[in-house]
């Protein structure tokens, strides 16, 4: 055989493979546009504008808390959790609620309702709370004015 012949058979130079990559990525691309069409845009929630001005309460709410007290309201002794509502903010209670949740056990949650007679401070017994962490939200009105604290609390017995 000699130089000018040439194998038979299909031969691969630089073009054959810069055409193969090329045509690879506009499959790749092809099949990315295709299910990006596939995908939908809407919303989550159809009440998500409704939602927003809700947490916006929440959060004004925990600045009219941070105003009078920047300190802890919560602490614990041997058999119960303690909840000391600041000076201020529960003179002329008009509603609240305390929320304990777990997120290993959420059929565990509690929920109790705060009346003006039991403020300024709320026990909460360790007989109906299991060892480990919760997420307690303490929201409640007085004088119109509402209050919101968030705090993780790891309950020890």
């Amino acid at each position: 055989m000699n130089a000018t012949q040439s194998q038979p058979g299909f031969s691969l130079n630089w073009g054959h493979g810069i055409l193969g990559v090329i045509l690879l990525f506009i499959a790749c691309m092809s099949g990315m546009v295709y299910l990006a069409s596939k995908q939908t845009n809407e919303m989550v929630d159809d009440h998500y504008y409704q939602k927003e001005l809700a947490f916006q309460g929440v959060i004004d709410a925990g600045k009219n808390l941070q105003r009078l007290a920047d300190k802890t309201m919560v602490n614990q002794v041997e058999d119960k959790v303690i909840i000391q509502f600041p000076t201020g903010s529960f003179e002329n209670l008009e509603s609240g609620s305390i929320e304990m949740m777990r997120n290993a056990a959420s059929q565990k949650d509690l929920r109790f309702e705060i009346k003006p007679a039991m403020v300024p401070v709320f026990e909460i017994p360790k007989t109906g709370l299991l060892k480990g962490l919760y997420k307690m939200k303490i929201s409640w009105t007085s004088d119109h004015i509402p209050y919101y604290f968030e705090e993780n609390v790891f309950v020890n017995k």
